[in-house]
């Protein structure tokens, strides 16, 4: 039996356009997997560019877990390791090639456990457009990543925001985040730099800068930006991807007053490198490995999970 590394990845369902209260109830994401089981094929396909993405319930553990993949495109070849032969792969009936990656959904805090198949294998962005292309809720939803000591809610709290600075590496095999702001300095980086390592970095002035409203009028744009940008950290959180994401903000304290603090969004992001096994000899579905690393890798951090979402229940 051979294993493979993996990184388990969480997120949390939230709102996609409400930034005042993002957060939902939480909700019994098995009925939606449930209903997905009873959805025909053509409706749980969708296109973005030139990908198209279909998702599949599957059962492990007595609950249900969702497979999103990758169509692939590409012709698949093998070779005969005795004679040294290299031949295509040639599929039967309308069959195609898929990168997949698994999702399991945990029963608090609408959080999800992300690993992928392959580095090829859909990205949180990839799957947060899939499940809103199968309305899995009745408003538009979007995945944010799971990141400990409280700096979603500092950064929503915040009073200010004085700088944010952005560390990232192109990765032109998957496609950059749609919205603006931010996000369009990523993908023109992107587009005309693709072999470089990009820094940007961004400030507000507090001295000899703009006056007292155009101040606040950047602060609060930059504070959506980042939101914005790393809700999107699946597409770029990876050996390629992003490697520094701060900001330095103002929060209210206990006493009245104000303070500076640090906030490290790849520091704290909840990831967890684990194994994976793998056995191509074996009747049992290979997706049942990776649900049972999701699965522990969510046991053993289960006090940072549900700290970081605020689930005390």
């Amino acid at each position: 039996m051979a294993t493979r590394v993996g990184t388990v990845a969480f997120f949390e369902i939230v709102r996609a356009k409400d930034a005042v209260n993002a957060r939902m109830d939480t909700s019994n994401w098995q009925v939606f997997l449930e209903n997905l089981e009873r959805t025909p094929a053509p409706e749980r396909i969708c296109s973005h560019r030139s990908d198209s993405f279909i998702g599949q319930a599957v059962r492990s553990g007595g609950l249900l877990h969702l497979l999103v993949g990758r169509i692939g495109t590409s012709e698949l070849q093998t070779v005969d390791l005795d004679h040294g032969h290299i031949e295509d792969i040639r599929l039967e009936g309308n069959k195609g090639t898929i990168d997949t990656t698994t999702v399991s959904f945990l029963e608090y805090g609408n959080i999800i456990g992300i690993l992928q198949g392959k580095p090829g294998s859909p990205r949180a962005a990839a799957i947060q457009r899939w499940l809103n292309s199968c309305q899995i809720a009745d408003h538009e939803i979007a995945l944010w990543p799971v990141i400990a000591n409280n700096v979603w809610d500092k950064l929503e709290k915040s009073t200010a925001v004085h700088s944010f600075e952005f560390s990232y590496r192109p990765s032109p095999a998957i496609a950059p985040p749609d919205g603006g702001g931010l996000s369009t300095f990523v993908r023109l980086g992107d587009d005309r730099y693709p072999d470089h390592r990009i820094t940007l970095k961004i400030e507000v002035p507090r001295k000899d800068g703009p006056g007292p409203v155009a101040r606040l009028r950047g602060q609060r744009r930059l504070q959506g930006d980042i939101q914005s940008l790393m809700s999107e950290l699946g597409y770029l959180d990876g050996p390629t991807g992003v490697d520094r994401a701060r900001a330095l903000v103002t929060l209210p304290d206990a006493d009245g007053g104000d303070s500076d603090e640090a906030l490290d969004f790849i520091k704290h992001h909840i990831t967890a490198k684990c194994r994976v096994e793998v056995n191509s000899g074996s009747a049992r579905p290979r997706y049942e490995a990776n649900v049972s690393a999701i699965m522990q890798v969510a046991r053993e951090r289960q006090l940072d999970l549900r700290a970081a979402v605020s689930a005390d229940r």
